[in-house]
């Protein structure tokens, strides 16, 4: 079972919300948590994720806790806010279209016992290779949009942000 939510954690990497929204039974508790590096140094504060109900309020409920977290942690004003979300969620939506795409190849992929044209084999290999230029690509053209919105420190906060937040998931998810 430890095996089966370690793989589900990984796709949460590659995936982004949506995937991890559809995971079991989750309640959303907003309790306020410290989160610690590895050597136990406090670097940030966040909420524990658990979530309940139909996949769209689970997925509202962690969207409007995902803006929550980074809004604080960015330290957004609302001039700066007004202008970055759109622009973030334009950005995490064609994020999340690569991954899917990515999950949709890796599934054809683990059938690649029951392949017999190479051909096929590697056509699907070169699409998955290729959707990591295709998300680099991306990343890079965001990072230019946000460098227009933001100043270079609350980029790269936004960076360690979202780090943070996919291991406050991740976390979440494997001490259930």
């Amino acid at each position: 079972m430890k095996v089966l939510k370690l793989i589900f954690a990984v796709l949460l990497l590659i995936a982004a919300l949506p995937l991890s929204a559809q995971m079991g039974n989750f309640r959303i508790d907003t309790t306020r948590t410290v989160i610690r590096d590895t050597r136990g140094n406090v670097v940030g504060e966040g909420f524990e994720v658990r979530m309940e109900g139909s996949f769209e309020s689970r997925h509202d409920k962690l969207k409007s806790q995902k803006v929550a977290y980074f809004s604080n942690n960015i330290d957004l004003s609302s001039r700066e806010a007004e202008k970055f979300w759109p622009v973030y969620n334009e950005y995490n939506n064609q994020r999340e279209a690569i991954s899917q795409e990515r999950n949709k190849i890796l599934r054809q992929l683990s059938n690649v016992e029951n392949m017999e044209n190479d051909k096929e084999v590697k056509a699907l290999l070169d699409n998955y290779t290729a959707s990591f230029t295709k998300e680099a690509e991306l990343f890079r053209q965001y990072y230019q949009k946000f460098l227009e919105i933001l100043s270079p420190k609350k980029v790269v906060r936004l960076y360690i942000t979202e780090e943070q937040f996919k291991q406050m998931l991740l976390r979440s998810i494997r001490y259930q």
